[in-house]
């Protein structure tokens, strides 16, 4: 059963996931820094960006390369590359001459960027706590960094430049974050890498010997895995929380900083670290137990409610006979071999994002690189307080259907179909099936469809008693 509860598994693991691209993303940085005073910039970006693109190509292997040719979003994720590697190649030509530290924080100017664009851009609210977060999290970043005393110079020019990159390109992350799997966007974006450097080949003169060879593969090991971890941390955080936690890059860059370079932390510092833990505390605390949104004035009212009573188990047993009777059909050969059937019931498996948290849907289809294609929810009662799930499932799903709606079914209680289809119709809510369900004692159900503007073959009656 859907439910509102914001916290769960995926939530932590989005956190942890961040936490761990905040070790790996910063350490990649200081083991650059030395190498770019030596290397050209797209030398090194080269070197490194193939070392991810194999990496990708290694862990999800021919579907993986499959689903990176199908997919509908090669124009925006090509963009968003070449956005990233405009950041990149500032970034390098920045830390050649700038102390780690403090292109560092002039990096964490993006959060605030991102958390300004998170309502405009992606449609999420970011409450006064988050805000007061975000602010105490870049006012420790200051006071630890010196940022007050910085001088405006080219490379700082360029260090700005990478942020502003970095925070728009985090921003389409955010948006397309359920669309495609973490694999595919790290293969697609270290491809388009490789490619805009390509004519460089014609006139590259190698200057790379062993040692420095293998240094740039670390480099690129190292950050081939913290950006898998970003990706996946992205799936499952809002964007104003990732923002707040990437605050705590601050803190691996400092510990790095004194263990490779002896930069000893001052009192400013030690103050200005323990606000930035506070901020990453803060925002775990408030992406915990967001507050909820009231329904809208359009909406049914709570006292409208319709549906049957019902146990969780009752409930439980009746999501696993769907998912396994019509995900697929008996016999369908038209079901893609790479596609997985996941219930969270009893046992969450796979969240979505939702403009109020974390959900998860009754049953999630997922294909060979992990990207959701198909959604289902049963749904006991049509309870207006549950449209932003609905929506959000909606929206999550793909439209690879004959009419372009979303791969989204809804399952409500025989009678109740024609209410479901309003109340999705009035909503905006694209749907490529309702069906009305009766739950027989033995655990088994005759699912009848009302209406499927999807695929015809969907339109097909599950009947125990006829089987």
């Amino acid at each position: 059963m859907g439910d509102a509860v914001t916290a769960g598994r995926a939530f932590w693991i989005g956190v942890g996931l961040l936490l761990c691209a905040n070790v790996l993303l910063p350490l990649q940085d200081a083991l650059s820094k030395n190498i770019v005073t030596i290397l050209p910039v797209w030398e090194v970006l080269f070197v490194r960006s193939l070392t991810v693109f194999v990496l990708a190509l290694a862990l999800g292997r021919r579907p993986l390369v499959m689903r990176a040719i199908r997919t509908r979003l090669k124009r925006h994720m090509a963009i968003r590359s070449l956005v990233i590697l405009a950041g990149w190649l500032a970034f390098y030509t920045a830390l050649r001459t700038l102390p780690l530290a403090q292109l560092t924080t002039i990096y964490f100017a993006s959060p605030l960027i991102v958390a300004l664009a998170a309502g405009p851009v992606l449609g999420e609210r970011v409450s006064l706590p988050q805000w007061g977060a975000i602010a105490l999290g870049f006012a420790g970043v200051s006071l630890a960094s010196g940022f007050a005393d910085f001088a405006l110079s080219g490379a700082v020019l360029l260090a700005l430049l990478s942020t502003c990159c970095w925070a728009a390109a985090l921003l389409m992350l955010r948006s397309m974050s359920d669309e495609e799997g973490s694999l595919v966007q790290v293969l697609f974006a270290n491809g388009v890498f490789l490619i805009a450097m390509a004519p460089l080949l014609l006139v590259w003169t190698p200057s790379l010997d062993s040692s420095l060879l293998t240094a740039c593969v670390l480099i690129g090991l190292v950050g081939g895995v913290g950006q898998l971890a970003l990706y996946e941390a992205a799936r499952r955080l809002t964007a104003s929380l990732l923002a707040t936690l990437e605050y705590s890059a601050i803190l691996s860059a400092f510990v790095l900083g004194y263990a490779m370079f002896n930069e000893r932390p001052t009192l400013a510092v030690s103050v200005g670290a323990a606000m930035v833990l506070a901020s990453g505390i803060a925002a775990v605390a408030i992406g915990r137990f967001p507050a909820r949104e009231a329904p809208s004035p359009t909406s049914p009212t709570p006292s409208e409610t319709k549906g049957v009573t019902m146990t969780n188990a009752r409930h439980d047993q009746l999501v696993t006979y769907i998912a396994k009777t019509r995900f697929p059909f008996p016999r369908q050969t038209t079901w893609p071999a790479d596609y997985v059937t996941l219930t969270n019931v009893p046992d969450r498996k796979r969240a979505i994002s939702t403009p109020i948290g974390e959900h998860y849907p009754d049953i999630v289809i997922t294909d060979g690189t992990g990207r959701i294609r198909e959604i289902g929810e049963v749904e006991m009662t049509l309870d207006p307080t549950r449209i932003p799930y609905l929506l959000a499932g909606s929206q999550t799903a793909d439209d690879d259907t004959s009419a372009k709606v979303r791969h989204f079914f809804l399952y409500v209680p025989a009678g109740l179909e024609e209410d479901a289809r309003s109340l999705l119709d009035a909503h905006g809510i694209s749907y490529a099936g309702v069906r009305g369900f009766t739950l027989n004692e033995d655990g088994t159900a005759r699912i009848v469809p009302f209406v499927t503007p999807g695929d015809e073959y969907d339109h097909q009656i599950t009947d125990p008693q006829a089987a």
